[in-house]
């Protein structure tokens, strides 16, 4: 049986601090909190690829015991997701990077 390969960083824990639906709603359309999740998304899928990981874990929600967990078939979608959001933080640059991995991706 071959062995899963996981990723090496260290994950970002996150502790969610809410009363209600609309709480998690604001939390998620602040600019701090988005830009903290795609950029250490990217960050996980970007050693992904390098070291052709199976998976990523992106994220432990620790006050609800959830690891949250990226599948190597989901990269390049969630790739695309961010490029999208450093496209409309005019980050040019960043986004050829993101297309960049993509390549490497599709050519692994």
């Amino acid at each position: 049986m071959e062995e899963e390969k996981t990723n090496k960083r260290e994950v970002t824990n996150i502790e969610l601090e809410f009363k209600d639906k609309e709480d998690i709603i604001n939390l998620a359309s602040k600019d701090e909190f988005v830009s903290l999740v795609m950029n250490d998304s990217l960050e996980a899928i970007t050693e992904g690829v390098e070291d052709n990981l199976d998976s990523v874990d992106l994220f432990n929600i620790l006050n609800i015991s959830v690891m949250v967990k990226l599948e190597r078939s989901n990269f390049q979608p969630v790739l695309n997701k961010i490029t999208q959001y450093y496209a409309g933080k005019e980050d040019y640059d960043k986004c050829i990077e993101i297309q960049s991995l993509i390549k490497k991706l599709k050519n692994a």
